[in-house]
């Protein structure tokens, strides 16, 4: 059950602005003066032409207006995300050509990146794995693994074995909170990761050795 409530979880976050729109939303020219959709316009007709997805750029407006912030500073955040989400899509486009990029995708991997994810793991994720292959929740569960303690490109490498090993993402997206049974109770992120896959895969790095401490030279010298 728990589980269940954890994957809408993470749908939810990242397809809200459809889910949003779903609910009878008010559109932004019901919402905003004049003067700050003249200024949003451009942004979203530009995303639009670019084929970015404009609802989540209408969904930070809304957020904007919810939260009462001023209309210029709503205008240079939906201005910086939309920076975001092209910069996210020519990644994806530029790793795998002949994928077909989904808008909720390049919501995905724009996220991973502003959670730290580099550029590089995200390209290479998409171009490991088949051009049909979905990027929602491996990007999400991508970041949750890094915050969480575990070396991007092995986080990375791991979620492409998951995915040649057919994992179905409602379980990947489960991996984090499981990691975190371990975690609470003091377990190294890697053996938490371990203990949380739902396949055993190939045996994960291990944690450096403790480096050797180094010889005290004033003992060295007081040797008769």
């Amino acid at each position: 059950m728990g589980g269940g409530r954890l994957v809408l979880g993470v749908l939810l976050s990242l397809l809200g602005p459809s889910v949003a729109a779903a609910q009878g939303r008010p559109p932004l020219t019901q919402r905003l003066d004049p003067q700050t959709l003249a200024a949003l316009r451009p942004i979203l007709d530009s995303a639009t032409t670019d084929s970015i997805p404009v609802s989540a750029l209408e969904d930070k407006a809304h957020e904007g207006v919810a939260k009462r912030v001023p209309a210029l500073r709503i205008v240079g955040v939906v201005r910086q995300l939309s920076a975001e989400l092209r910069d996210a899509r020519t990644l994806l486009r530029s790793a795998a050509p002949a994928a077909v990029v989904s808008g909720d995708e390049v919501i995905a991997a724009a996220d991973a990146r502003r959670r730290g994810i580099p550029a590089a793991e995200i390209s290479t994720l998409r171009s490991h794995v088949p051009p049909a292959t979905g990027l929602v929740i491996p990007y999400t569960v991508l970041g949750d693994l890094m915050q969480r303690g575990i070396p991007v490109d092995e986080a990375r490498s791991i979620i492409e074995q998951l995915i040649t090993a057919g994992v179905p993402a409602s379980q990947m997206a489960e991996i984090p909170a499981r990691m975190d049974v371990a975690l609470r109770v003091g377990a190294p992120p890697l053996d938490a990761l371990r203990n949380a896959l739902p396949v055993p895969l190939r045996p994960l790095r291990p944690a450096p050795p403790p480096a050797a401490p180094k010889p005290n030279p004033t003992a060295v010298r007081s040797r008769p």
